[in-house]
């Protein structure tokens, strides 16, 4: 009798801990997909980011600068702290856009800028310097487009334009101007 005590008692102590293993393992496992595989944190994170998106002849069409990219794979986000985007035109020369943060798409045709978002256009080519706040554009980089539905004030030398949104069309540099545009002008002669 003592012999088979002696015989099952490692036995039942070896399935005892089998079966804590496997209820363990698969605790933590559920956790994990419950948890989305910690969505909240990044996979990624890239310093002093910058990239530049060219056309079929190597000319740069687009730049994307950042202070910090954070690439999150669980819903594909990828967030950009401080970035600014850069449209180059062969005829209306550069744009550039800055925000505080920003979003851009899986695919990268999509970026979202939030927070403190600026548009300038550098003087050049018999215009003047342009520039614009607001505090969300989304920028469609395959349509070169942009648009807002919140607050926007356009600024240009003597001229001030306020309005509820906009609609940008970055190849001819024309804005649709959407709700309470008002316009404000100073001329610098009459001082």
């Amino acid at each position: 009798m003592k012999e088979r005590f002696t015989y099952w008692l490692p036995m039942t102590l070896l399935i005892l801990l089998a079966l804590l293993t496997f209820w363990i393992n698969q605790s933590v496992r559920e956790a994990g997909s419950r948890n989305g595989a910690n969505q909240d944190e990044p996979d990624s994170i890239v310093e002093n980011f910058l990239a530049v998106s060219t056309d079929a002849a190597g000319v740069p069409r687009y730049r994307l600068a950042a202070e910090k990219l954070s690439h999150f794979s669980g819903d594909e986000r990828t967030l950009l702290d401080k970035p600014t985007l850069t449209h180059f035109h062969e005829k209306q020369g550069e744009m550039q856009i800055s925000s505080s943060k920003a979003s851009v798409t899986a695919e990268g045709d999509k970026v979202v800028f939030t927070g403190r978002v600026s548009l300038l256009r550098p003087a050049g080519a018999g215009g003047k310097e342009m520039s614009m706040q607001t505090a969300y554009l989304e920028v469609r980089t395959g349509k070169n487009e942009a648009f807002t539905g919140q607050p926007v004030v356009i600024r240009q030398p003597g001229m001030q334009i306020t309005a509820a949104g906009l609609h940008l069309f970055a190849d001819t540099r024309v804005l649709k101007l959407k709700g309470r545009v008002k316009a404000q002008y100073q001329n610098a002669n009459r001082a």
